[in-house]
């Protein structure tokens, strides 16, 4: 039976047309190395740019946009005697959905572009060895702004004619970044300064878990505190700023240990590095700065999966026991190396949209590992609200439940405020409706394997088919229709539910100490699952739960992505998003220190 289905993962590889589209897709010999290449093709289209001379052609610029590049999607292997592949007619689109859609253009020229993300075979406990994306990301990256995974193969871009045949050759692949990547310090990889440390460990769990047929390295960048060196006997606090894979150490704002040689306040990339450099100026300075009584250890984590730059931080079925590994092996190591103190009460957490929904997660997932939370613009926190959707009582995703009408769920609106400097006006146009974003990853790659944002959630909240190895859908990624047999699953990760029904265990856990934040008017509708789980709270055990909720807004407007909580400058404005990005160090840390003096328990060292 298992070499059935085996055998049937393989040929998921191949797809027979029933017509051909005149596109075939080569691979370079040069690319093929010692044997088989297994990936999925990916064939991008856009209008003729004069900028797309050169290799950064149209699929570097494929986004969730409202102007985004065509795409048209198909698994594929490669061997010495098999160097092509069609795109067949099947083959998954976005935005149009397959390739006689083209027909129904004005004909003309494109520019076209193809690449390979490779996968691998990728053998998991308990379930049959399956192919998987190789990574989700450049080890040079940086909190979400991705490049292509190293490995990647791609052509250089061509000019096209519609309704012609076209070949497109796969001839180059992005290097390993390794050799360039920054590294926590920002000196390169593995290069620690005086303030940053890394720390690399091999995890037991999931080396187990993977069979050693992935490496399963867990990475801390860990900042030191002021008179670390000086106090070779004092214990510190730990605090856990969550996020995106980043290969620098950025808990929410950069640290730049030099003056930076810019003065351009319309730069964002200016305005971010002076923050950074003032964020080392604050903690290295022994007093008067906001960080004075705050001497503690704060450690940014790297764990990329095959299914995206993140695991979540939690055991799931796909992705495997990275929760474990981080709370038994990674953070244990980190406090032994840099001399933590190692107990519960003095741990803090922080972080926004996925590093918020971490936040919240291990807080109340691990309630003795952690005694304070910010959880800022998180991922659902409840299903009753996955961003506009209503996984419980809704019956299909991509539109709301009517009798006579289809309402689309909508997905992203106004766009990101992160980097816009100032305000972004919440108008509330929306760029991607729920369905156009599950689309456009189905194009990126079946079976879940997208490294998308949606497709992400699905490998951390559901279980996994033993047949096929994939992540069961929660809905059906072309109509729409949800599984209420895989939601009810979800329910162990809904964290509103999950608190409510141990109330009694965690409610002295969280009272005053677990705090949410998010804007008003979220790009992606993360407000409405923070709204439920405050009504679900308040319903359940009334409102004198401890649990704090802010949302933001400026001027009656409301703030987008990424809202941590309100901040002020010196004349008392409330600041944009763009800036209190920069600042969680300094405003959210002294909280923390404030709540751990409060509830230490008795004969806690303080020193």
């Amino acid at each position: 039976m298992m070499i059935f289905i085996v055998f049937a993962a393989l040929l998921s590889f191949v797809h027979t047309a029933s017509a051909s589209t005149g596109v075939t897709v080569m691979l370079s010999e040069s690319m093929l190395g010692d044997g088989e290449v297994h990936g999925r093709v990916r064939v991008y289209f856009s209008k003729i740019k004069p900028e797309y001379a050169d290799s950064k052609g149209p699929m570097y610029e494929n986004g969730d946009e409202q102007d985004t590049n065509q795409v048209f999607g198909f698994d594929a292997r490669f061997s010495s005697s098999s160097l092509s592949s069609e795109l067949p007619e099947e083959a998954y689109g976005y935005p149009l959905a397959r390739f006689a859609d083209l027909n129904d253009l004005p004909a003309q020229s494109y520019n076209v572009q193809v690449e390979l993300a490779r996968f691998k075979e990728v053998h998991r406990e308990g379930l049959p060895p399956t192919f998987l994306p190789d990574s989700c990301v450049s080890k040079d990256g940086s909190n979400g702004a991705y490049e292509k995974p190293d490995g990647t193969i791609y052509s250089k871009p061509v000019v096209w004619q519609f309704g012609t045949p076209l070949s497109l050759t796969l001839t180059e692949v992005i290097p390993d970044s390794t050799p360039s990547s920054r590294g926590c310090a920002g000196l390169g990889d593995g290069v620690d300064s005086a303030w940053i440390k890394t720390v690399r460990i091999q995890s037991s769990a999931l080396s187990k878990f993977y069979k050693n047929s992935t490496d399963p390295t867990l990475e801390a960048c860990v900042l030191l505190p002021y008179g670390f060196d000086d106090h070779p006997d004092a214990k510190y606090p730990l605090v856990l700023a969550n996020g995106h894979y980043n290969p620098t150490f950025n808990p929410g704002g950069q640290f730049i240990e030099t003056k930076p040689d810019c003065n351009d306040p319309d730069d964002y990339a200016c305005v971010s590095a002076w923050y950074g450099y003032y964020l080392y100026t604050n903690w290295t300075a022994s007093s008067s700065t906001p960080l004075e009584n705050a001497r503690v250890l704060v450690v940014t984590i790297n764990h990329p999966t095959s299914f995206f730059d993140d695991s979540y931080a939690v055991d799931s079925e796909a992705m495997g026991p990275y929760g474990t590994a981080i709370m038994t092996e990674l953070i244990p190591e980190v406090e032994r190396r840099y001399r933590g103190l190692g107990e519960g009460w003095a741990r803090g957490l922080m972080g926004g949209s996925t590093g918020g929904w971490e936040s919240a997660a291990h807080m109340i997932l691990y309630p003795d590992m952690f005694s304070y939370s910010l959880a800022a613009c998180p991922d659902s926190v409840t299903f009753s609200r996955h961003t506009s959707v209503n996984m419980y009582e809704q019956d299909n995703a991509y539109y709301y439940n009517s009798d006579f009408k289809k309402t689309p769920t909508p997905g992203y609106r106004d766009g990101y405020s992160g980097q816009s400097i100032d305000y972004v006006f919440p108008a509330g146009d929306i760029i991607s409706t729920f369905r156009e974003m599950n689309l456009r990853e189905l194009a990126l790659g079946e079976n879940g394997l997208s490294c998308g944002q949606c497709d992400a959630w699905e490998a951390v909240w559901s279980p996994v088919d033993e047949a096929t190895g994939y992540a069961k859908r929660a809905y059906d990624k072309e109509t729409g229709i949800i599984d209420k047999d895989v939601v009810e699953y979800w329910k162990k990760f809904d964290l509103a539910r999950v608190l409510v029904d141990n109330w009694d265990e965690l409610k002295d856990h969280v009272a005053g100490k677990l705090h949410f934040a998010a804007g008003g008017s979220d790009s992606f509708y993360l407000n409405n699952g923070v709204y439920d789980f405050q009504q679900l709270l308040e319903k359940s055990v009334g409102k004198d739960h401890g649990v704090t909720f802010t949302y933001g807004a400026h001027d009656g407007l409301g703030m987008q992505h990424c809202f941590r909580g309100y901040e002020y400058d010196a004349d008392g404005k409330v600041l944009p998003n763009s800036i209190t990005r920069l600042t969680y160090v300094q405003d959210v840390i002294p909280k923390m220190v404030e709540s751990w003096v409060a509830n230490a328990p008795v004969n806690a060292d303080m020193r």
